[in-house]
């Protein structure tokens, strides 16, 4: 059974993944390398779109934690996009 310190422990997990794909792509931009421009480019994109998905993930279960903490608060007073009665 995943308990809340694991979920908390796997958000800093997917986060510390992040910043490692970012750097990633940050060297692959300069172009320092042996891959043709498409090459590159198919690779970028590719890097990119694991970075999306890896934050999806990573909201949700930052989400999760802070409904399992009791420190989700419902829509805010002053939150224009937020209908009410």
């Amino acid at each position: 059974m995943i308990r809340p310190a694991e979920i908390a422990r796997r958000v800093t997990r997917l986060d510390q993944l992040l910043r490692g794909l970012s750097r990633e792509v940050l060297l692959w931009q300069r172009g320092n390398d042996p891959l043709l421009y498409a090459e590159r480019q198919a690779y970028l994109e590719a890097i990119q779109d694991a970075l999306a998905a890896i934050e999806a993930a990573r909201v949700v279960l930052a989400k999760v934690r802070q409904r399992l903490d009791g420190t989700t608060r419902g829509p805010s007073a002053t939150d224009p996009t937020q209908t009410g009665p």
